[in-house]
């Protein structure tokens, strides 16, 4: 019956349930070894006095030395011996044996009778074979277990690993990541930080359908879980947060309801990206298996997230002109492509505005290529400062500028004109003996100028090329 599951849960109610009725004993428990504590935890019991909650170093008491000394321990008469720790007064006599594999106490299995000398030779030789026979099964179970768990360990670096391969936004990534974590370990709330560029941690995903108060987990970057996590370089556990602060008073927890939490820093390259963290309500929530499930998926979530980073730099890199600080070329091209999909699905227009810096070689050749790049880096200020957060600067060649202006009427483009003209006059009046600041306009509409990025772009530039000369009148006269 033992061996016939590979399931601890049903090993452990089959060995009470045959305790009980072949061998008449109804007082019967299994205690688990702990090799963190060094001590006994009741896993399993059946009307026992000691309940379920009861922990016994090893050593202590009968079961105690039981596991100590690795031999079972016969006490006909509990009233006569010295180690009996008293529980319930109707106990008369008790019986321990060990549950050996390979030399090695994996647990006790403890029967009590509430008569004296109750357990008989027979009994005792039949109940060392059978504790034998229990002892193999448990291991097997507990193969089983591991067995399983490295699977779903596996299972889920593969998840972490497929989701950040595609992905390319560094936000999404941390939401899925953190769902992720949320089903492997059930019933916890997982928080990912990340740290800025300036150096704090900020909270970048949470599973909570709450927000969560920021300054708590900024208390616990500065003593607390996290600053231990940090500190370390290494996942840290601390099984009872209540327990904890008696201990430690000034230690901060994450979430005011924690009995439970654990941190996993997330590093790449010797470089600290930030951490995951991992509350429970209860109290010893967590394993030393699941402190290896949440390192490895640390490890796999950091190198995720440093690849996502890196492609988000590669990206902002690849669109942005590095003299002026605003988009380029290229990523015109791409934000226009982009906007014509989205007035299209909303049945939206925009406008795009295009204009030339007239007299630009001639700053040149007069101030030097400094006091142009100047010009041309005040320009893209002066840009930035006069759109709204939803319109793109860029910088589309050397002295021309393009900007894309979703949900923009032909007139709003016009008084938007107006202002960059009227700012592109206090930028010549504050640079006095310089070559006066002008430019060419060229504005178009979709979908009145166009449909295809082609048509608006070909539209665009033939109007600066007819506004040039009258530009270059206007400025000459």
């Amino acid at each position: 019956m033992i061996l016939s599951s590979m399931d601890a849960d049903t090993v452990l109610h089959q060995i009470l349930l045959i305790v009980r009725n072949y061998f008449e004993v109804s007082d019967c428990a299994v205690l688990m070894v702990d090799a963190a504590t060094h001590e006994l935890y009741v896993r399993a019991e059946n009307g026992h006095p000691r309940g379920s909650k009861a922990r016994f170093k090893i050593g202590d008491g009968i079961v105690g030395h039981v596991a100590s000394s690795m031999a079972p321990i016969y006490v006909p008469d509990v009233t006569k011996e010295p180690r009996y720790i008293s529980s319930d007064p109707k106990t008369k006599s008790e019986f321990a044996l060990p549950m050996l594999v390979r030399d090695e106490v994996i647990a006790v299995l403890d029967l009590q009778s509430d008569k004296v000398d109750f357990f008989t030779d027979d009994m005792i030789g039949l109940l060392a074979i059978f504790a034998a026979q229990a002892a193999v099964a448990l291991e097997n179970a507990r193969l089983y277990s591991v067995e399983r768990r490295r699977m779903r360990q596996i299972e889920f670096i593969n998840l972490i690993a497929r989701s950040a391969t595609s992905a390319n936004d560094l936000d999404q990534l941390l939401v899925t990541l953190c769902d992720l974590i949320s089903d492997t370990f059930e019933g916890s709330e997982v928080s990912i930080l990340i740290r800025d560029k300036d150096g704090p941690l900020s909270l970048n995903a949470n599973t909570a359908g709450h927000h969560p108060d920021p300054e708590s987990y900024r208390a616990s970057a500065r003593l607390g879980i996290i600053a231990d996590a940090l500190n370390a370089r290494m996942n840290v556990l601390i099984s009872n947060v209540p327990e904890h602060i008696r201990e430690v008073p000034q230690w901060k927890p994450c979430l005011h309801n924690s009995q439970s939490e654990m941190a996993v820093p997330l590093l790449s390259l010797g470089e600290t990206l930030g951490v995951i963290v991992i509350s429970q309500t209860q109290p010893n929530a967590f394993n030393n298996d699941d402190r290896s499930i949440a390192q490895a998926a640390g490890d796999v979530c950091a190198t995720a997230i440093k690849n996502v980073q890196l492609s988000e730099e590669l990206r902002r890199v690849a669109n942005i002109d590095s003299l002026t600080g605003v988009y380029n070329q290229r990523y015109f091209h791409i934000a226009v492509s982009h906007e014509i999909s989205r007035a299209k699905r909303f049945e939206k227009q925009f406008a795009i505005m295009m204009f030339d810096l007239q007299n630009f070689r001639v700053v040149n050749q007069t101030h030097g290529f400094d006091a142009g790049d100047d010009l041309l880096r005040a320009v893209a200020h002066l840009l930035t400062c006069t759109i709204r957060s939803i319109d793109t600067v860029c910088r589309y060649s050397a002295d021309r500028f393009a900007l894309i202006l979703p949900e923009t009427s032909e007139n709003d483009v016009l008084a938007v004109e107006n202002k960059i003209i009227n700012g592109l006059n206090k930028l010549a009046a504050a640079r006095p003996g310089t070559t006066p600041i002008t430019a060419a306009f060229g504005r178009v509409q979709y979908p009145a100028n166009g449909s295809t990025e082609l048509e608006l772009v070909r539209h665009l530039l033939a109007r600066i090329d007819r506004q040039k000369p009258q530009s270059s009148s206007a400025g000459a006269s």
